[in-house]
């Protein structure tokens, strides 16, 4: 049996957006969306019987540029991050089926949020948000039992586009990526409770996003570059060596993605379709796959549900479009 397989558009979401974001909760699948000309964060569920995803809640605030989720001890919040009006997050309320405001973030050293990442480290849940303004700081945030207060402050001055968090050798990292300067690595110091920078990933100036993936055994960088080309890295003997360079024109996201077994790399581009290329086994190495054309596109993201599998693309121009991941019987 030959198969191959395939990206079919599924719904189209009449909304731009920056981010999005999924989360499981009792059984249902909830997709969150940042939506700055609407002024909100959407929050969309999976229905099972119409077979597509609906709209379930609305979070308005001020130029939202990310939400997103986390659930700590069943309960589900949603950080919501700002252009204006600072930031927030949002609980879900199980009695009324909706998301209340929870508490606001100390946003002291955040003027110019770019990017959210929440992960947890032991039994302790934190969240970082990446600042993009000269005058701000990124900030890592960490929950007490009653909120998310600010933790401690990482590099200043730097203009942060994006924050990543990986497991490296058994150790907790995070990676920010600069507009003015190469990407810098910080491990997470047990003795000091605190994130400690380590060092730099040379030669990769102006990366606008940096994501992680694991292929088998092996770690992989994917390094967007808005133009010239963006660059897949792997983890070698303690440094990252680069393997790939994809060519980027006006590309806000490289992102990795794996559905059975199959890896793919989404290529966003603001001037041209967005490339999805699709990991060959035998060659180490990215194929180009097949071409999508979607406006101005700034994040792609995995929503598995009902045993089916789909990629929302988000649009800053356009509407956000979702394709589902079909599989095809080339035998027959």
């Amino acid at each position: 049996m030959f198969l191959s397989t395939d990206f079919i558009l599924h719904q189209s979401v009449a909304s731009e957006s920056l981010s999005v974001d999924t989360f499981s909760y009792k059984n249902d699948v909830y997709v969150a969306m940042s939506a700055p000309s609407t002024e909100s964060c959407m929050i969309f569920q999976w229905d099972h019987i119409e077979m597509n995803f609906r709209t379930y809640d609305n979070i308005t605030g001020q130029s939202i540029v990310g939400c997103k989720s986390v659930i700590i001890e069943n309960e589900v919040f949603v950080i919501v991050a700002q252009l204006f009006g600072g930031s927030h997050i949002y609980k879900f309320d199980d009695d009324q089926s909706r998301f209340n405001k929870f508490q606001d973030i100390e946003v002291s050293k955040i003027s110019k949020p770019n990017d959210i990442e929440a992960f947890q480290i032991g039994s302790d849940w934190f969240f970082v948000i990446a600042e993009s303004s000269k005058a701000g700081l990124s900030t890592l945030y960490k929950w007490n039992d009653n909120g998310f207060y600010s933790y401690q402050s990482l590099h200043e001055w730097y203009r942060d586009t994006d924050v990543e968090f990986l497991d490296l050798d058994g150790k907790a990292h995070l990676i920010l990526a600069s507009r003015s300067q190469v990407p810098v690595i910080y491990q997470w110091s047990r003795s000091n409770q605190k994130f400690i920078l380590q060092g730099e990933i040379p030669n990769m100036e102006d990366v606008v996003v940096v994501k992680h993936f694991r292929i088998k055994e092996e770690l992989y960088l994917a390094m967007t570059q808005y133009i010239g080309d963006s660059k897949v890295l792997r983890w070698g003997t303690k440094q990252f060596a680069e393997i790939q360079a994809l060519p980027s024109r006006g590309s806000m996201i490289l992102q990795p993605f794996s559905f059975k077994e199959r890896y793919y790399l989404a290529l966003g581009s603001d001037y041209t379709f967005s490339q999805i290329y699709l990991w060959d086994e035998d060659n180490k190495i990215f194929d180009r796959f097949k071409e999508v054309y979607i406006q101005a596109p700034r994040s792609f993201t995995v929503v598995s549900t009902d045993r089916r599998d789909f990629i929302f693309s988000s649009s800053f121009k356009g509407n956000t479009q979702i394709f589902e991941h079909i599989i095809i019987d080339l035998s027959l």
